[in-house]
């Protein structure tokens, strides 16, 4: 029991993390309105929650309890994306940004488990560059000819520092329990 409730501890630790460093980017670059399911800075919590919530089962679970986790995620969000767009671009939105941060996570995990402090902007990167193809998707698929430039920076901005904060908060997170953990078991 102990071990479960350790775990459910960790989750929920590493899940609050990163949700609150993507929040908080958010919250500077959009200010309120990241509370506001109808405006694209709610972004920053939709995306910092289910990206959290599959990076700290991928680091307490392992990796078939983080598939399971995101393809959960992936289907409360696109039911409650229903309501604002259609379910063409709701199933585009949720599932492939979070499909993806399952490999993310992988690699953020272990292939770049020894740059320490550095795993954050390789997150930012990926999911900017996530935002920017998920955008020519939807407009391949809505039969969209010509979209300006500033929309694709628009959301590779947004798409960078939602992994910028989210990696953050998850590194922090980690970092915390990894200390919390070695205090423990010294006392």
């Amino acid at each position: 029991m102990k071990l479960t409730l350790n775990n459910i501890v960790m989750l929920f630790l590493i899940s609050i993390a990163g949700l609150a460093g993507a929040v908080v980017i958010g919250l500077m670059m959009y200010g309120n309105e990241v509370f506001d399911p109808g405006t694209v800075g709610f972004s920053f919590v939709a995306y910092g929650l289910t990206g959290a919530v599959i990076f700290s089962f991928y680091h307490v679970r392992g990796l078939s309890e983080a598939i399971s986790a995101c393809l959960t995620v992936s289907v409360i969000q696109f039911i409650a994306s229903l309501t604002l767009i259609s379910w063409s671009t709701a199933v585009i939105w949720s599932f492939g940004m979070n499909l993806p941060v399952i490999a993310l996570a992988f690699l953020f995990e272990r292939k770049l488990a020894a740059l320490k402090w550095g795993r954050f902007i390789v997150v930012g990167a990926c999911y900017g560059s996530m935002f920017v193809l998920l955008s020519l998707v939807v407009a391949a698929i809505h039969s969209i000819e010509t979209m300006p430039p500033e929309v694709f920076q628009k959301n590779f901005l947004d798409g960078l520092m939602i992994g910028l904060g989210l990696g953050a908060g998850v590194q922090a997170g980690e970092a915390f329990m990894v200390s919390y953990e070695e205090q423990r078991t010294n006392a």
